[in-house]
């Protein structure tokens, strides 16, 4: 009775060390990308090209706000292009560019929110 009990908590204990890794394994991933796969986010050595927000809007689909230099860009990311929604202008671009004020720089859905009213 004590083997079977033994090799039960022994797989159990297997079973569990997997999923820890495997949730640890994907936050990392989630967070620096796969170092030289497709899905990989670099940037140059000075930071020129970032990643502001993105927000998923269906299976594979999500819209993502980069910043290329000094100019912002709303992207609509599918499976299989990228579509330029639009270019902020330079208003809008300098309230997420400026520095030190991270806390006045609007929210992601807040400029998707003022680019659909303006669409309409």
């Amino acid at each position: 009775m004590d083997a079977p009990f033994w090799s039960l908590l022994g797989v159990l204990a297997v079973v569990v060390l997997i999923l820890y890794l495997a949730y640890f394994v994907t936050r990392w991933i989630g967070m620096h990308g796969v170092p030289g796969g497709a899905g990989a986010i670099r940037t140059d050595g000075a930071g020129r090209f970032r990643i502001l927000g993105q927000l998923g809007v269906g299976r594979n689909e999500r819209l993502v706000l980069v910043r290329l230099d000094e100019r912002c860009y709303l992207l609509g990311v599918t499976e299989h292009q990228i579509t330029l929604l639009r270019e902020l202008d330079g208003e809008e671009a300098e309230r997420w560019l400026a520095e030190g004020e991270t806390a006045a720089a609007p929210g992601f859905l807040e400029v998707l929110g003022e680019t659909l009213r303006k669409k309409k």
